[in-house]
């Protein structure tokens, strides 16, 4: 019980020191001076740095996805035979982040930091714990989106996906901008504002834009024109 304690308590301080200091900038020794424990704590439960980092990850990580899926599947089932409904599939992605965000705020800030600046190693192990999110919500937005190719929706996954990122880690710069208008300050407000638009952003056509040495009217501005 008492190792638990301790492998709980250096946890919760290295992730709490890698996002307040940085990934690379925080040491063995700040963990264990925040978490109270001896250097020979971090060998035994974890072996080194990069250990405890992917532990922090997957403590947060694997319950994550196993909600995600589990609303998704439940979503098939209720709907059956029918393509499950885009707006339902983004709320079993979105909900849980969005909820991890306001439980364990530490967290998604050293997500954000592996995200934009990978150690290729820790990366690649952070990656893995999305491989069957990522291949089942692909399924599910294949059949609810028929007519957009399976290329386009991988994309589309990879764009919404850094929305939420974007979301969890920078919603500061957005309530400074806003001179303090927008907050992340409601759980339901910001998953239905993000559901909005990532199925927007789903469903909408493709586009190619013209070059700008073309000398073709756009079809939208010819009926513009036209109207006028």
């Amino acid at each position: 019980m008492k190792e638990a304690k301790t492998k709980e308590r250096i946890l919760d301080s290295a992730e709490k020191l890698f996002a307040k200091k940085g990934l690379k900038h925080t040491s063995v020794r700040d963990i264990t001076g925040e978490a109270n424990a001896h250097l020979a704590a971090v060998n035994y439960h974890f072996r080194s740095k990069d250990g405890l980092l992917r532990e922090v990850v997957q403590r947060r990580i694997v319950p994550l996805n196993r909600e995600r899926l589990r609303l998704l599947d439940n979503a098939a089932k209720r709907y059956g035979k029918k393509a499950v409904p885009v707006e339902t599939a983004l709320h079993a992605l979105l909900a849980p982040a969005i909820k991890l965000y306001f439980e364990s705020p530490h967290f998604l800030r050293v997500t954000g930091q592996i995200v934009s600046d990978p150690d290729d190693e820790v990366y690649k192990i952070f990656l893995l714990h999305f491989q069957d999110v990522f291949s089942g919500f692909k399924e599910v937005f294949t059949e609810s989106l028929p007519h957009i190719e399976d290329e386009e929706i991988m994309w589309r996954i990879h764009f919404l996906m850094g929305a939420m990122i974007h979301t969890w880690t920078n919603h500061s710069g957005l309530e400074r901008l806003s001179g303090g208008v927008c907050k992340l300050s409601d759980e339901e407000e910001t998953i239905n504002r993000l559901i909005a638009f990532c199925a927007a952003g789903l469903r909408a056509p493709k586009y190619n834009h013209p070059h700008e040495d073309s000398t073709e009217v756009p079809e939208k501005e010819k009926r513009s024109i036209q109207k006028d």
